[in-house]
């Protein structure tokens, strides 16, 4: 394994370790502190919306000056905000113990933010065949921090001692952990993880009356093969946090199972998932579209949630309960390498967003954020019933009928993937005047020739989108209204 693969494979590892630690115990420490349901989701939003913040900074940080110290000033951040997370309990006044919860999860959230400079930095160390795979390998690796992440819950289960006065019981200790996994991140990064050539291109100084944010807008938008990735992400971070917020209450009011007996669900979910990744990049190997693998994906991933709001209730078998949740699991690892390699090639096919390559994988993780952030207090707020709405209803369920959102949005994605069709290397570029650059410093391979202007490869690039069907753009607009 390539050291840089290792260090972006601990970094993942630290991260998914850290926030399945936290979201199986999070109802229960918000609840001891003094707060709300609503409060939940608030905290579990702000954590997206954070890193939602910090994303376009770090990527854009990451072209300018490479990504060694985007890395370690975001692990830092990581590092503070698991110490403040476990300073809750020091407070007396409720309000000022979940004020400790909500800082450290923003500053956690602001060192999640790193999560889109891996796929940046995969983007430019690796050409386009081996991207699927490489992602799919690093998103392996962190499902297996998720699966092994209920080991840590049982052992947080049983610790109680005092640090300076501060109590620290199996629900702060959270944090004091995420403190610990995320120093451990850091030195890694600092040894492991080479620094790249920075790309400067001519086509920067050909557009330096354009403002750079602009350009990369035009390029979103007309091409649907790059602005299409946007809404799949969106819906796949939507439905994923869709689970994380609403299983931990739902399992405690329909089956009486507390943070122990979630995270194991998360164990076995993650397992899952990482046997998905292992068949994406399987498949991917063997010759399989990307276009294919992620519609694939978005079919199951409706199913699975239409299982999800008819088994979910008061007194559910446990195996009803569960089977939703996994099959939802089986269905995340076709929507995630796949998509972000098809965006990386959309993206190639573009001369003039070279050099740009960080920032726009950041903006494609700002929309993954918004599915992030918007889904746990929609979730908490409009979806999730309370114990005593599920007493007063006739069918028992814990969700209303506006948990219809998740499948619904699944189709709509679905939809939007087949009229956007299916690309391919003619449909991006002509291979016969130019190719995506395959030149990469972590690699043999030899830069293609590339003789067209950004204009003109701007309008072959989207050329399928424009000229099919009006449909293809007025979807992609309704979408993004939605």
């Amino acid at each position: 394994m390539k050291s840089f693969v290792l260090a972006l494979a601990i970094n993942g590892l630290v991260d998914s370790i850290s926030f399945m630690t936290v979201t199986p115990s999070l109802v229960f420490y918000v609840t001891t502190l003094g707060g709300s349901q609503d409060v939940y989701g608030f905290i579990l939003a702000i954590y997206s919306f954070a890193a939602f913040c910090a994303k376009p900074f770090l990527g854009r940080w990451s072209d300018a000056q490479n990504f060694s110290a985007p890395y370690l000033f975001s692990n830092s951040l990581s590092v503070l905000g698991g110490l403040v997370y476990a300073l809750g309990p020091a407070f007396s006044n409720p309000r000022s113990a979940i004020a400790a919860v909500v800082v450290g999860r923003v500053l956690g959230g602001l060192g999640n933010a790193n999560s889109t400079l891996g796929f940046a930095y995969v983007a430019r160390a690796l050409p386009a065949e081996e991207r699927t795979s490489t992602t799919a390998l690093l998103g392996g690796i962190q499902m297996i921090g998720m699966a092994i992440a209920p080991l840590f819950n049982s052992f947080l289960a049983s610790v109680d001692f005092n640090i300076g006065g501060l109590h620290v019981d199996p629900l702060n200790s959270v944090g004091l952990l995420l403190a610990f996994l995320n120093i451990v991140s850091l030195v890694a990064i600092y040894f492991l993880l080479p620094d790249l050539p920075i790309t400067n291109d001519s086509n920067h100084d050909e557009h330096k009356k354009d403002n750079e944010w602009l350009l990369m807008l035009r390029c979103i938008i007309m091409n649907p093969h790059i602005g299409v990735p946007f809404l799949t992400i969106l819906c796949f971070n939507f439905n994923w946090m869709f689970i994380e917020t609403g299983i931990a209450p739902s399992a405690h009011d329909a089956l009486g199972w507390g943070p122990v007996e979630t995270s194991y669900v998360f164990g076995a979910m993650s397992v899952l998932v990482f046997f998905g990744m292992t068949v994406v990049h399987r498949l991917s190997k063997l010759g399989f579209s990307d276009y294919k693998l992620l519609n694939s994906g978005l079919a199951v991933n409706a199913v699975g949630f239409l299982g999800l709001y008819f088994s979910w209730y008061r007194s559910v078998e446990v195996w009803k309960f569960v089977t939703p949740v996994l099959i939802n699991a089986i269905s995340f690892p076709f929507l995630g390498a796949p998509n972000r390699s098809l965006f990386s090639h959309a993206v190639d096919g573009y001369s003039v967003l070279r050099g740009y390559e960080g920032t726009m994988q950041a903006l494609l993780s700002m929309s993954a954020s918004i599915g992030g952030f918007s889904a746990p207090s929609i979730v908490a707020h409009y979806c999730l019933r309370t114990p005593e709405e599920v007493d007063a209803s006739q069918d028992r369920r814990e969700f209303n009928m506006f948990a219809l959102v998740a499948p619904a949005l699944g189709v709509l994605i679905l939809v939007s993937t087949y009229l956007a069709g299916s690309p391919s290397a003619s449909k991006v570029s002509n291979k016969d005047e130019e190719t995506a650059l395959e030149h990469t410093p972590l690699t043999d391979h030899q830069p293609a020739k590339q003789k067209s202007c950004p204009r003109e490869l701007a309008k072959r690039a989207s050329d399928r989108g424009m000229c099919e069907s009006a449909m293809t753009i007025i979807a992609m607009d309704d979408f993004d209204e939605e």
